[in-house]
């Protein structure tokens, strides 16, 4: 099962790292590394989240950076190094099908799951829970936080199904981080 599982999910990353031009290298790189977006969008929710909560807004932030944290660290430590799947762009059986923007495979050796989707999926949903006025606007980050990840596997970083299940991953931990938050603000 897990053969044919890794099959489909091989077959759809060359399916998807072939739609590639040059013209979109730079921008997926910079959409993949460009620190600046991850600070505009952080920068976006404390203006929305200090105009939602005013003098209270540092007990959602504290929960929006332990969801990013989380997300970072279970991704990395929990999945990537224990399970060691390599990156598509080390695994030496795609290396002639994998195009490679920027013609290096930066990151780690091992990719499942997403760190890069997992935490850009985990920000934009802890905002969207706690940023209730402007929901409409925050759900437009879920693009972003979509670019991010479909750049991970055009940049042959990362296969379908380690974007899939960190994403997933950084919404859940959102969630409970959310969670975790109303239960505290019910009791104190």
């Amino acid at each position: 099962m897990l053969t044919f599982l890794n099959e489909i999910d091989t077959n759809l990353f060359l399916f998807f790292n072939s739609l590639h031009h040059p013209n979109l290298d730079p921008i997926m790189l910079a959409i993949s590394y460009n620190k600046y977006l991850m600070l505009l969008l952080l920068g976006t929710f404390i203006f929305l989240g200090f105009y939602e909560f005013r003098k209270k807004f540092i007990i959602p932030l504290i929960f929006v950076i332990l969801s990013f944290g989380l997300s970072d660290l279970i991704s990395t430590r929990v999945f990537k190094n224990p399970i060691k799947r390599l990156r598509p762009c080390h695994n030496q059986e795609l290396s002639q099908k994998v195009h490679l923007a920027g013609k290096k495979c930066w990151g780690g050796k091992y990719g499942f799951v997403s760190s890069h989707a997992s935490n850009s999926f985990a920000l934009v949903f802890i905002f969207w829970l706690f940023v209730k006025r402007r929901r409409k606007l925050i759900s437009a980050f879920f693009v972003y936080a979509g670019l991010v990840a479909y750049s991970r596997v055009y940049l042959a970083r990362h296969y379908p199904g380690d974007i899939f299940f960190g994403a997933l991953l950084g919404l859940l931990i959102s969630y409970l981080m959310y969670r975790l938050y109303l239960k505290l603000e019910k009791t104190y």
